[in-house]
Parts: structure tokens; C-alpha cells; sequence
């Protein structure tokens, strides 16, 4: 008997999830149609029936004013619904609210809360804010070993600029050990991931063979992918090796 009530109670609760599921989807489909007030309605019904993706697109639309008034106060309710049933998206944006003071009361220590959540469930941006925040005094005491081990997991996590900016520690001794082959390294991640300051700096580490052996070639390749990503100092920079 207990076995049978206990079948029926997760059958009812699989039953409920994918109900509120095929809503949120309903609400993707409104939204591609261009009805966006029916979108945004079948969001927030969702997010009363307790699906928090619901919340998180609610929160979204308000944030954007993506075709309705901007509403900073309304997203964080709907960011603050999301991210208290582990939407890690949710809590990175809350996060940014409460640190930006938008549509909440500024709240620093709040913040580095919300972005260690999100740091810690894979969110780059979360650590790299973290970062920032340690390195720059934002709220919090200034603390560059925190600093340094954000950025680390930042680019652990693939963010490139976080990649970018430790590199330019190890290169210049700046909260570590001065480190140019590591530098190096940072540099060659960054711009893999697209960041054309790295790529630009790189080629300029091969074009001076201090620390890396000079390869022309290297460096002609390194300057030409940053140009491409519309970065002048290497274009010219390329140009200038191919008179």
C-alpha cells in the first residue's frame, strides 16, 4: 500500500514537471513569434507553478526592456526566485544587480556571495568579477591573493580576459613571481579564446626573443589574427613586417 502511494507521488511530481516544463517551452514559442507579452505572461505563470527557469526568462525581459518597459526591480524578484532554487544564471545576475545597485539597494557583501555561488558552479564571469572586485576595492577589502585566485579560476573556466590579465601579472611581477614563460602560456590561452590584446602581446614576445625564442614568422601570424579582430597597434605592427 505504501509502495503503491509512494509510485503515485512521483508519478504526480514527473506529471507536474514536465507540465511546468512544456509552459516554459510554450513560452520560448510565444517569444519566437514575436509575442512577447504572451511570452512574458506564460514565463511568470511558470514561475508560480515553481519552474524556476520561468523566473530566470521573467527576469531576463524585465532586465533587457526586450520589448517591454525596462524593469530592474521586477527582474531581481524574478533573478532572486531563480537563483534560491539553484539557477547558477540567475545568481550571477543577481549578483551584478546587487552590486550595481539595480532595482535593489547596493549591497556589496551580497554580491561576492552570490558570485562565489556562481564562481563555484562554473559561471567564469562570477570568479572574474570576483577579481575584480579583490584587485580594485569595490566593497570589499582590497585583497590581491584573492585577486590572483579568481583570475586563475576565471581562466581555468575559459574566460579570456581573466587569462589576459594574469598574464600581464606574470609578465610584469604584479601580485606574483615574475614568470614570462607563464605570461607566455596566458597569453597563447587568451587569444585562442579570442582576446586580441594576448595575441598582439605574444607576437611582441616573440618579436623580442627575450624570453621566447625569436620567431618573425611566429609573430607575423600572432599580429595578423589581432588585426583581424580589428586591434590597430597590430596591424600596424603587421603591416611593418611585411614592408
Amino acid at each position: 500500500m505504501i509502495k503503491n502511494l509512494f509510485k503515485i507521488i512521483l508519478f504526480c511530481l514527473f506529471s507536474f514537471q514536465f507540465s511546468v516544463a512544456v509552459m516554459v517551452n510554450d513560452g520560448f514559442e510565444e517569444y519566437k513569434k514575436g509575442n512577447v507579452l504572451e511570452a512574458l505572461s506564460i514565463f511568470e505563470k511558470a514561475c508560480e507553478d515553481g519552474a524556476y527557469s520561468g523566473c530566470y526568462n521573467a527576469g531576463l525581459m524585465y532586465y533587457k526592456g526586450d520589448a517591454i518597459q525596462q524593469n530592474y526591480t521586477e527582474a531581481a524578484k524574478n533573478f532572486m526566485k531563480a537563483c534560491d532554487e539553484g539557477h547558477t544564471g540567475a545568481c550571477y545576475n543577481l549578483a551584478y544587480m546587487f552590486q550595481n545597485g539595480l532595482g535593489l539597494r547596493l549591497n556589496s557583501l551580497k554580491a561576492v556571495s552570490l558570485y562565489e555561488k556562481s564562481c563555484e558552479n562554473g559561471i567564469s564571469a562570477g570568479c572574474y568579477n570576483l577579481a575584480v572586485m579583490y584587485e580594485t576595492e569595490d566593497g570589499v577589502e582590497k585583497d590581491l591573493f584573492k585577486a590572483v585566485d579568481y583570475l586563475t579560476q576565471a581562466c581555468d573556466k575559459d574566460h579570456a580576459k581573466a587569462c589576459y590579465n594574469l598574464a600581464i601579472r606574470f609578465q610584469n611581477e604584479d601580485g606574483v613571481e615574475k614568470n614570462p614563460l607563464r605570461a607566455a602560456q596566458l597569453y597563447e590561452k587568451a587569444c585562442d579564446l579570442g582576446h586580441e590584446n594576448a595575441c598582439y602581446n605574444l607576437g611582441v614576445m616573440y618579436m623580442d626573443g627575450e624570453f621566447l625564442k625569436k620567431n618573425k614568422l611566429k609573430a607575423a601570424e600572432l599580429f595578423k589574427k589581432s588585426c583581424d579582430m580589428n586591434f590597430d597597434l597590430a596591424c600596424k605592427a603587421y603591416n611593418n613586417l611585411n614592408k
